[in-house]
């Protein structure tokens, strides 16, 4: 009975010691838990060297369990310095821009030319350049008036009528219509090169005095597109199909 006894209590000691380790490793655990959660850091910087490895191996690390121990890694940092090149300055593209504009001259003249202190009329010594500066001319609407010119030969008939030779009058670029190849070309220039609808160019026609509908700009352009544009359409086309390589 005594014997038992004896052997119960050495396996009970030996599990109370088993215990214990195990306790104490997850004890270790949790404390080097705690420091890294917790404890005092070095300052977090970009990037970690790559490849660069802990300086404490595992039995070291299962050894730290003071939450007092910081643990610092190496961590490199690189600083990158960004050189910023300003573009210099060209000169003269300001005058020479403005050189090549047609040139209006306007003088602010002085509303009261008599002397402030003795009122007497003062003289005038001369004028400088203030500034100057870019303005727009407003479009503007113009009718023109295409007169034929017709001679009569005083010597000369035809089968008893009289020989009158008219001027060639250029070809209209839509019959019966009063709009100019001119208007086209802006309408033409405003829908395919800056995208604006027909029905949006009407208020900026209509702002300048012409009378007209998106409707009318559509019909237009299709006309003369068909007329003029396509038979050079079609033979660009031909000229390609042609050619042995495209």
């Amino acid at each position: 009975m005594s014997k038992s006894l004896v052997e119960e209590n050495r396996e009970l000691k030996q599990q109370i010691k088993a215990l214990k380790d195990q306790v104490n490793k997850l004890t270790a655990i949790i404390k080097l838990q705690q420091n890294q959660m917790f404890g005092e850091k070095t300052e977090v910087i970009e990037s970690v060297v790559d490849g660069q490895q802990s300086l404490f191996s595992d039995d070291e690390l299962a050894q730290l369990q003071d939450s007092n121990v910081s643990i610092t890694e190496v961590i490199e940092k690189q600083t990158k310095q960004v050189v910023r090149h300003r573009k210099a300055k060209s000169s003269g593209q300001r005058t020479a821009f403005l050189d090549g504009l047609p040139q209006v001259d306007k003088t602010i003249h002085l509303t009261n030319t008599d002397c402030p202190k003795c009122h007497e009329q003062m003289k005038k010594i001369g004028n400088h350049l203030y500034s100057r500066e870019v303005r727009l001319k407003p479009a503007e609407l113009y009718c023109v008036n295409l007169y034929q010119e017709s001679y009569k030969c005083n010597d000369c008939d035809e089968d008893g009528k009289d020989m009158i030779i008219s001027s060639q009058m250029p070809q209209s670029l839509l019959p019966h219509s009063y709009v100019s190849s001119s208007v086209l070309a802006k309408v033409a220039e405003y829908k395919f090169a800056l995208a604006l609808p027909f029905h949006r160019q009407v208020k900026l026609w209509q702002a300048v005095g012409l009378p007209v509908s998106g409707r009318q700009l559509a019909t237009n352009i299709i006309t003369v597109s068909q007329t003029y544009l396509k038979p050079l359409y079609e033979r660009l086309t031909q000229l390609m199909q042609g050619e042995n390589v495209i």
